[in-house]
């Protein structure tokens, strides 16, 4: 999406998870099949080199925004890092679809690290709970494999207290 765009959708008043995680949960699957895990997390990597993003913060503001659920870094060092991805959303989820599949998020995630540090960077779901997921995300600090964040154009994400603040205007 462009910066229009997600403008724009940022500005759309809140709507049910439902429609998205009938998608998400049950057409997915259907389509995808037993590649359906390895397929969402090369989708995952291809949204995040189309919406890059300059550093960590807006990544875990543009989780939230989508609805991914509340993501935390547990850990971090130059060549792992883990991560939780918690909240209503998740447990939701995790609830109606014990088997949820959280590997778009986990190859989203990983691009993106990929694309603020140059790193190659590849992502895995570790754990899955019935409340939280939590990823590791190898990074090869030796192998600069593209442009370094600040030097891609990249998305410009809202926090939530300025759309918050948008919203009521």
């Amino acid at each position: 999406m462009d910066q229009s765009t997600y403008n724009k959708l940022l500005q759309q008043p809140a709507v049910s998870a439902l429609g998205a995680g009938f998608i998400r949960d049950e057409v997915l699957p259907a389509i995808l099949g037993s590649d359906q895990l390895t397929i969402l997390y090369w989708i995952g990597r291809q949204m995040a080199r189309q919406n890059p993003l300059s550093e960590e913060q807006a990544i875990t503001t543009l989780f939230t925004q989508l609805n991914f659920g509340r993501l935390v870094q547990t850990h971090g060092g130059r060549k792992q890092q883990r991560f939780e991805l918690n909240g209503p959303a998740v447990s939701h989820r995790l609830a109606a679809y014990p088997e949820a599949s959280f590997d778009f998020e986990a190859g989203f995630l990983a691009q993106e690290i990929e694309i603020i540090t140059g790193a190659a960077t590849e992502g895995t779901v570790d754990e899955i709970h019935k409340d939280h997921v939590t990823f590791i995300i190898q990074s090869d600090p030796k192998n600069i494999v593209g442009e370094v964040a600040a030097r891609v154009p990249s998305l410009n994400i809202h926090s939530e207290d300025t759309n918050d603040a948008e919203q009521s205007k």
